[in-house]
């Protein structure tokens, strides 16, 4: 029987396999090449190279399917909420939830978020394989349309912490906002030595730290990204945080991907002298920079 921290539910998307991500990537270049493909990404005995993008896709899927601990406020009465969340916070602390026990998340819900109006992912895939295959320019913009006709809409500012007290302090912060309606609709983070997505898309974090996601309920609603931002600045973040859409993801638009997207639509640098984030938008053909001072 799975013991699971006090407040909290174990969680799984689905039935995962035990294998290591490897087992997921190692032999991809034994069947397709990546669209697009050409003599150049041939290894000398034949078989298609797997690119960044498509290693980071096939880890993105596995991570579909582990296990996780959960807290949403809506399983507790009002006056008992912030004691199971203290309970939630002592047994499930970042650096204390190791991958090896079959946790591959920790995620906390906020009291209001709503179910996703997102549901069939195949039809999503299968409009994106007809986007490819037409002549239209493939940017952020067609990939934006996809995606409000499919309302696949979250959007998730990535933010990196060493392991001990800092992610344990950091997750706490987040995590109560979250609960409290005070940032986004649900946040994340990965457990203790579970950083590869977070290492390879940025190449700023590295075995000892840990990826935190904060998700927006509608990537393309900008004030309500930049609202997410500034919640995050005003708790004391000054480190350098990037927003990309989720739609990317679930379409394998990760580093270095076939079609030249830039993986962080938004990135996010502190302004000692605004004090306030400076935000580089890459969301149109001119990338700009504005002062996110509310």
């Amino acid at each position: 029987m799975d013991k699971k921290p006090a407040g909290s539910t174990r969680a799984s998307n689905s039935e995962g396999e035990e294998d290591p991500i490897e087992a997921l990537t190692g032999n991809l270049s034994n069947f397709l090449p990546p669209s697009g493909a050409t003599h150049l990404n041939r290894t000398a005995r034949g078989r298609f190279r797997v690119t960044i993008a498509e290693r980071l896709f096939a880890e993105a899927k596995k991570a579909l399917t582990e296990d996780g601990l959960m807290f949403d406020p809506a399983n507790f009465a009002e006056d008992e909420l912030d004691e199971m969340l203290e309970k939630f916070f002592e047994t499930s602390a970042p650096s204390k939830v190791n991958r090896s026990d079959g946790i591959g998340w920790i995620r906390v819900f906020s009291a209001s978020k709503k179910p996703e109006e997102f549901k069939n992912l195949e039809d999503l895939e299968a409009d994106w394989k007809k986007l490819q295959k037409s002549r239209q320019n493939i940017d952020f913009n067609a990939v934006k349309q996809l995606a409000i006709s499919h309302r696949c809409l979250i959007g998730i500012w990535l933010l990196f912490f060493d392991t001990g007290e800092e992610i344990d302090n950091a997750w706490e912060k987040i995590a109560r906002a979250t609960v409290r309606d005070e940032l986004g609709t649900h946040a994340k983070v990965t457990p203790c030595v579970d950083t590869k997505e977070g290492k390879a898309l940025y190449a700023t974090a590295s075995q000892e730290q840990h990826v935190v996601s904060v998700y927006t309920k509608d990537f393309t609603d900008k004030e309500d990204v930049m609202k997410v931002e500034a919640v995050l600045r005003k708790l004391g973040f000054r480190e350098r945080i990037t927003f990309k859409p989720g739609v990317y993801s679930k379409l394998g638009v990760f580093s270095q991907n076939q079609w030249g997207l830039r993986p962080s639509i938004y990135t996010s640098n502190w302004d000692p002298r605004k004090l306030a984030g400076n935000i580089r938008d890459c969301t149109k053909s001119r990338v700009t920079y504005m002062i996110n001072d509310q």
